[in-house]
């Protein structure tokens, strides 16, 4: 039986944004190809707490679970600072007059700790999320003969260009990636990226996810249009840009169901409107409504929800941003518009036009089948973890 330590720092059952959705998916591959699974998280970055870490137990995803604190309680002040902000202080380079211009979210007290655990066992694979996790390796020997594998997630540079000096960033970013033996990338663009200038294998590894059951079942469905969003800063940017410019366009009857953190950001009330924060299962809304929204005007990396409306054979209406990752840019069951009128007229030709919705959803499930079911992912990534 081969063993792996998966690292995650956040908790994947708390499935309300597509990292989780993605290392849930991970962790199920592994599952099902009898791997023993060491999980290791950190206890504040995955705002864990007693219930969650039991929960996650009795979820029979691994084998052993480690949920690590970073930093140690603030109860003894004088400790505190000296034997953990001080040494991290330095340790994180927060200390001299050029900080490094990439998130650093390992600390010294953490790095000891994952060491350790290391040290106590021998793994086939060290498998981390993100880069701003990948020191976890750097200059570790415990790591002994494992394979290690980072899955990407993002090309983080991009989402911090505004922050950052983008030629530091970008730099520390493929240093951090290549010190890894594989890196799995979540889309073609990124594969492409770190491919140019990593110095290991960068394989490409989308999203993934079962085919839906009972998928055509209801007839008449409730809601015209369903937005599923969590509330990062994109989302919130985006959702705005629909609602003040798209959804004015709109006919007062138009059905919108709108599914999660989002709704927090969102102030308009109407009766077209219906807000749920949060679902444990999705498909019961996917399956009553017609058309898929993903308006996302920045941000990168594939966009989960985009491959969960294609999964239900359903057409999505997104901007440009909302086909990055696909692996096919054409025929993939989205019809894609920057501009808000064209937008509107996206969405109406769809719910009015039943020859068009049609050609879309047979598009949106072909793409899904080829690319991101479940079964077809597994076969390809048993080429890196079956060898």
């Amino acid at each position: 039986m081969k063993k792996v330590l998966f690292f995650m720092p956040d908790n994947p059952l708390k499935k309300n944004a597509g990292n989780r959705t993605r290392a849930l998916s991970m962790l199920g591959y592994f599952k099902s190809r009898n791997f023993e699974i060491d999980f290791v998280s950190e206890y504040y970055t995955g705002r864990w707490n007693e219930a969650d870490i039991k929960a996650f137990e009795q979820a029979n995803l691994t084998d052993n679970t480690y949920v690590i604190k970073k930093k140690p309680a603030k109860k003894n002040i004088l400790y505190y600072l000296l034997f953990y902000k001080l040494p991290n202080f330095f340790y994180s380079n927060k200390a001299w007059f050029f900080p490094l211009q990439f998130p650093e979210l390992v600390t010294l007290r953490f790095k000891r700790a994952f060491k350790k655990i290391l040290e106590k066992n021998d793994y086939d694979y060290i498998f981390i999320n993100y880069a701003s996790w990948a020191t976890l390796v750097e200059h570790n020997p415990f790591t002994k003969k494992a394979v290690t594998v980072i899955d990407t997630h993002d090309f983080i540079t991009a989402q911090l260009q505004r922050k950052v000096n983008i030629g530091q960033s970008f730099k520390e970013e493929i240093r951090r990636i290549s010190l890894f033996d594989i890196a799995l990338a979540i889309s073609v663009e990124e594969q492409y990226v770190f491919s140019q200038f990593c110095k290991n294998k960068v394989v490409l590894a989308p999203m993934m996810l079962d085919k839906p059951k009972n998928v055509g079942t209801i007839e008449e469905k409730s809601f015209d249009l369903i937005y599923v969003a969590s509330d990062n800063i994109h989302n919130q940017k985006s959702a705005n840009w629909f609602f003040n410019e798209v959804y004015p366009l709109l006919p007062t009857n138009v059905q919108i169901c709108v599914i999660g953190q989002i709704n927090e950001h969102l102030s308009i009330k109407a009766s077209n409107i219906t807000s749920v924060n949060f679902v444990e299962d999705l498909s019961t809304y996917y399956l009553d409504a017609k058309v898929a929204l993903c308006p996302m005007l920045t941000g990168t990396g594939t966009k989960i929800k985009v491959v969960e409306a294609l999964s239900y054979g359903m057409p999505v209406v997104c901007n440009t941003r909302g086909i990055d990752g696909l692996i096919d840019k054409n025929n993939n069951g989205c019809l894609v518009s920057d501009d808000a009128v064209e937008f509107k007229n996206n969405i109406m030709e769809l719910l009015t036009d039943a020859a068009a919705y049609q050609k879309q959803a047979e598009n949106a499930l072909a793409t899904f089948n080829i690319s991101y079911e479940k079964e077809i992912c597994y076969k390809n990534l048993d080429k890196i973890f079956q060898k």
